[in-house]
């Protein structure tokens, strides 16, 4: 029935992979000691430690793809001159790329169906995906992102719709004139940083040059201290862009575009203008810290120019409006005072000077732990949605959760905190994936 002696011929329990099962023998496996490989299931946590901080897996034997990191470094400094004249046959010109972008997505812009307006249904709004192209060249070419939302909104009503291409054919027309300054800017920088001895120019080899040519050389060389032409209208025509965004209520890229319009200002009554959209943007959106900065900025800048009353009152009003919101009411009625002393008769300051005050009386004595702790904007939810926790409800880990609460935590690549696996190597200097502040081991 039960058979007593069983004795088994071989050692051997197991399939013969490395990754299967059961009792192995060196004697009959002889195998190299593999420390901690991806096993038949791919790679766990464990073996991933390493990946992303040695660089493989230990054994060494899975050669990590790396072409990207490999292109960014190799061979940036020394490039045979031959290769730079080949690679200038493949370079545009950066201001004839710009001004052929504008010009094509101004005609396209003609030819462009205007949503037709109707009445009982909502309009079919028309696409945008065909202005794509020349959109990415004047982003690449200008460095500022233009969403897409904004051309829709844009071309969607009839005003906005000339507002824009009055707009984009100004600044053609500016560009044409006098050429692109920004791009003149970054050369010159580029310049003025370039200080190796290669490209110094020695005294002794400077000639004198005559008083017309320094001239002619100078007007179109050296960028002029104030906000050019060219560049007002590029504010304006992004402006325009922002304008739609916050229409479709798309308050953040509202935000984050008239934020990149700032780098082409360059005198205090052009910023202190597009520090107030900035602010205005980010109060519709819910940043009271970011309107209060950018309203302050323009309350200071707008005060040291002359002739900019009326955007002062309304510098003032806007910063006084973000300090407000997040529930320091004394220090909003100190700003309207200071704004009242230097624009007495101004009858909105007046009024927002009211609503202050009774909001500070209907709230009372508010805990200090509790300002600013209120939602008081949709765009605030929204935002508190994706990016937010709660009791029931984290944001915190994209990793798999675990029944062990610790684990995903303690195995997350992008973390050294305390607790972490990855705490124990220290960072080996590698490419900066965020803008996280660490802690230097």
């Amino acid at each position: 029935m039960l058979k007593k002696d069983i004795w088994l011929r071989n050692y051997q329990r197991g399939g013969w992979s490395p990754g299967s099962k059961h009792q192995k023998h060196m004697t009959l496996n002889p195998s190299l000691f593999l420390y901690r490989f991806p096993g038949p299931h791919g790679p766990g946590p464990y073996t991933m430690k390493y990946w992303w901080t040695l660089g493989c897996f230990p054994t060494g034997l899975d050669s990590p793809f790396r072409l990207k990191e490999f292109l960014a470094t190799y061979k940036q400094q020394h490039v045979p001159i031959e290769v730079e004249e080949w690679l200038n046959c493949f370079l545009n010109d950066p201001l004839q790329e710009l001004t052929a972008a504008v010009e094509e997505l101004l005609d396209q812009l003609e030819n462009c169906t205007v949503a037709e307006r109707t009445k009982g249904y909502v309009a079919h709004e028309p696409s945008v995906v065909h202005l794509s192209n020349s959109l990415k060249k004047i982003e690449r070419q200008l460095g500022v992102r233009i969403p897409p939302i904004g051309v829709r909104a844009a071309l969607a009503g009839e005003k906005s719709y000339s507002k824009l291409m009055d707009d984009l054919y100004n600044y053609k027309e500016a560009i044409a004139t006098n050429g692109s300054t920004p791009h003149r800017r970054f050369a010159r920088i580029s310049f003025e940083e370039m200080d190796s001895i290669e490209h110094r120019i020695a005294p002794s080899k400077v000639d004198t040059v005559s008083n017309d040519v320094g001239s002619a050389v100078g007007s179109f060389v050296s960028v002029p201290e104030k906000t050019a032409d060219d560049e007002l209208k590029l504010i304006r025509l992004l402006t325009t862009f922002a304008e739609g965004c916050a229409s479709k209520r798309k308050f953040d890229d509202s935000f984050f575009l008239l934020s990149g319009s700032l780098a082409f200002a360059h005198d205090n009554a052009c910023r202190s203008i597009v520090h107030s959209n900035i602010s205005i943007a980010a109060l519709l959106d819910g940043r009271f810290k970011e309107a209060e900065f950018h309203g302050r900025e323009a309350a200071l800048l707008s005060s040291n120019n002359k002739g900019a009353e009326s955007s002062s009152g309304t510098a003032y009003r806007l910063w006084a409006t973000a300090v407000a919101y997040q529930d320091d009411f004394n220090s909003s009625l100190s700003i309207i005072d200071d704004a009242l002393s230097l624009h007495p008769n101004n009858q909105e300051l007046e009024s927002l000077r009211q609503k202050i005050l009774s909001l500070k009386e209907s709230s009372g004595r508010m805990s200090p732990l509790l300002r600013g702790k209120r939602c008081h904007l949709k765009s605030q939810q929204d935002r508190a949605l994706i990016e937010g926790c709660g009791r029931a409800f984290d944001n915190e880990f994209d990793l798999i959760k675990f029944k062990n609460k610790l684990y995903p935590a303690k195995m997350d690549p992008s973390t050294n905190e305390m607790g972490s696996v990855f705490r124990r190597v220290g960072d080996l200097g590698g490419f900066i994936s965020s803008s996280r502040s660490i802690e230097i081991l």
